[in-house]
């Protein structure tokens, strides 16, 4: 005899095929994920646990594969696929914004920040090498640290530039507390990159700072050395 689970998942595969995943509800949307890996297994109580302990969807698929594993029923391959499927939206995301004009493309590239900070609960540092034409030549994340510093060497972007024949850069981090008030040492550690990059013919047009949802940028808030 057919298990319930079985004809309900699906019912959920028949109805995202038909509809998308309009009208779906949180568990609903995690419930039709977690069916590919645990096929044997009825997902919906598994769903809603991971929802109730993270809090959301989107707090789900940024936990670590160590946390998500500490949930009862959630093995290390189903773990595993999540931040596959969460890390997998984010390359495609930066796919996206490679080979384009930073200028024309710029609400694509905040909108990829976002997405690559989301959930991230320490200090990253990253650099977009843009050619002559502020096209975007590559998106490297280069540093990273702790909840409320990363070390951030100056060496390594100049070699980084050099390597990408980068003409221009743009500077990014997170402020994984929340805040989005830029410190003293962002404006002193924007004004010595943006000196040292002069000395080999290379532009520094910004310094993008994120947190949580929202993103200030130094040029745009005329803040830029």
């Amino acid at each position: 005899m057919e298990k319930h689970y079985l004809k309900h998942k699906q019912r959920l595969r028949e109805r995202f095929i038909e509809e998308g995943l309009d009208g779906f509800h949180d568990y609903e949307v995690l419930e039709l994920l977690l069916s590919y890996s645990l096929v044997r297994k009825d997902t919906k109580t598994t769903a809603k646990k991971l929802i109730d302990h993270f809090g959301s969807i989107t707090d789900v698929m940024n936990a670590s594969v160590n946390e998500l594993t500490k949930i009862n029923g959630v093995s290390g391959r189903t773990a595993v696929m999540l931040k596959l499927v969460r890390e997998s939206s984010v390359f495609m995301m930066k796919d996206k914004i490679l080979k384009r004009y930073y200028v024309r493309s710029s609400q694509d590239v905040y909108s990829y920040l976002k997405h690559y900070y989301k959930g991230e609960k320490v200090e990253t540092f990253l650099i977009i090498f843009l050619n002559t034409r502020n096209m975007i030549i590559s998106v490297d994340p280069l540093f990273r640290g702790t909840v409320n510093e990363a070390k951030v060497y100056l060496r390594t972007i100049v070699e980084k530039s050099l390597q990408n024949g980068a003409s221009a850069i743009i500077a990014v981090h997170n402020h994984p507390s929340g805040s989005i008030e830029l410190s003293q040492e962002d404006i002193r550690l924007t004004k010595k990159l943006k000196e040292t990059l002069r000395l080999i013919d290379v532009r520094m047009l910004d310094h993008i700072i994120v947190a949580d949802n929202e993103m200030v940028s130094m040029n745009d808030s005329k803040l830029m050395p």
